[in-house]
C-alpha cells in the first residue's frame, strides 16, 4: 500500500522555536520558518478524496556557535536549547479534480515548549540566563495540488506562515517567530514497483516579510528534503533521510550585520513509514530521527519526528 505524508512542516517549525535571530546575514532566530524534516517518504503523493487528519509530535535539541540576536537582546556562541512540539494537521481532499489533478487544502495549528539555557548580553552586561515555557506556534494554512502519472507522483503547494504564535520581546520563551512567510515548492515521489524502491524529494523557497515588532528582515532561503527507501514488508517502507538549507540573500534591519556567510544547514538520519487498515480506514504512521552538520550561523543539533494520519 502507497505510503502517504501529510504535511507536518508547520510542526518542526514549531519544535525549533528556541531558535535565536543572528545578528549576521542568518534568518532571524536563527531557524527559518519552514520546518525543515517535515517532507520525507510519501512527499510528492496528494491523496484521494477525504479528510485526513494528523496527529504530529516533533523533539529538538542543539547548540549555536555564533552570536545571535533575540529579541532586542544578544546571545553568545555556545548557547543551547530543547524544544518539543505537538500539534494537529487537517488536510480536505475534495472529490473534483482540478486540472487532472487532486487538491488539497489544510491548515497545521502547532503548541510548543522551549527550554533555552545562554550567557545573554544587554548592553555592557554579560550574565548566565535561562527561559523555558509553553504557548500557540505560527499556524499554517496550505493548498497544494497533485497528479499521479504511473510510477510518479509529484506535487505544487504553497503555504503561508502566520504570526500567530506566542511571541515577546527580549530573552522569552518564544514559541512564534512574529515573521510572516510564503512557502512554495515542488515534491516528487517515484516507486519502482519491481525492487520496491521508494525515490522522494521537495524543493522549496521561503519568501519572507519583514519582523515589524524588531524591524528585521530575513533573507529568502531554499530547502530540499529527500528520502530514499525500500518497503521490507507490507506497507512498510525503511530507509535514509535528509535535507539541505541554504539561505539565498542578507538579511535587513537595524542588527542586520554586513557580512558575507549565511545561514546553512545539512542534515541526514534514518526514517519509516508504515501503512496499514483498520476497519477499512487507512491509517499511516512515520518516524525519523535527523542528525546535523556543517552549520554555520544555525543552530545544529538533531531532531526527531513522529506523525500518525488517519482518513476519515
Amino acid at each position: 500500500m502507497r505510503t502517504l505524508f501529510f504535511g507536518s512542516r508547520a510542526l518542526v517549525a514549531g519544535c525549533c522555536l528556541a531558535a535565536a535571530s543572528a545578528p549576521g546575514n542568518a534568518a532571524e532566530y536563527g531557524f527559518s520558518t519552514y520546518g525543515l524534516g517535515g517532507s520525507a517518504f510519501g512527499a510528492g503523493v496528494t491523496p484521494p478524496a477525504g479528510t485526513y487528519v494528523t496527529n504530529l509530535y516533533a523533539y529538538y535539541q542543539g547548540d549555536i556557535e555564533s552570536t545571535i540576536s533575540f529579541g532586542g537582546v544578544t546571545i553568545n556562541a555556545g548557547a543551547e536549547a530543547k524544544g518539543f512540539s505537538t500539534g494537529v494537521n487537517i488536510l480536505y481532499v475534495p472529490e473534483r479534480k482540478v486540472l487532472g489533478g487532486n487538491l488539497g487544502l489544510g491548515v497545521t495549528i502547532p503548541v510548543g515548549h522551549v527550554d533555552i539555557e545562554a550567557n545573554v548580553t544587554i548592553g555592557p552586561l554579560t550574565a548566565a540566563a535561562s527561559t523555558e515555557g509553553w504557548g500557540l506556534g505560527d499556524i499554517v494554512p496550505r493548498a497544494q495540488l497533485g497528479w499521479q502519472n504511473g510510477e510518479l507522483a509529484h506535487t505544487v503547494y504553497i503555504q503561508a506562515v502566520t504570526p500567530t504564535g506566542f511571541w515577546e520581546p527580549g530573552f522569552e520563551p518564544i514559541i512564534g517567530f512574529h515573521r510572516p512567510g510564503i512557502d512554495i515548492g515542488w515534491a516528487f515521489t517515484w516507486e519502482h514497483k519491481p525492487s520496491k524502491v521508494q525515490l522522494n524529494g521537495t524543493a522549496g523557497f521561503t519568501f519572507n516579510f519583514e519582523n515589524t515588532e524588531t524591524d528585521y528582515k530575513s533573507g529568502n532561503e531554499f530547502h530540499w528534503e529527500w528520502a530514499i527507501g525500500r518497503e521490507v514488508a507490507q506497507g512498510l517502507v525503511i530507509g535514509v533521510v535528509g535535507y539541505d538549507y541554504r539561505q539565498l540573500e542578507h538579511d535587513s534591519g537595524p542588527t542586520a550585520f554586513s557580512r558575507t556567510v549565511k545561514g546553512r544547514v545539512d542534515a541526514i538520519g534514518a526514517g519509516l513509514s508504515y501503512t496499514t487498515l483498520i476497519d477499512n480506514r487507512p491509517l499511516i504512521f512515520n518516524l525519523r530521527h535527523y542528525q546535523e552538520f556543517n552549520a554555520k550561523d544555525r543552530w545544529e543539533g538533531n531532531s526527531t519526528l513522529a506523525t500518525g494520519t488517519v482518513r476519515f
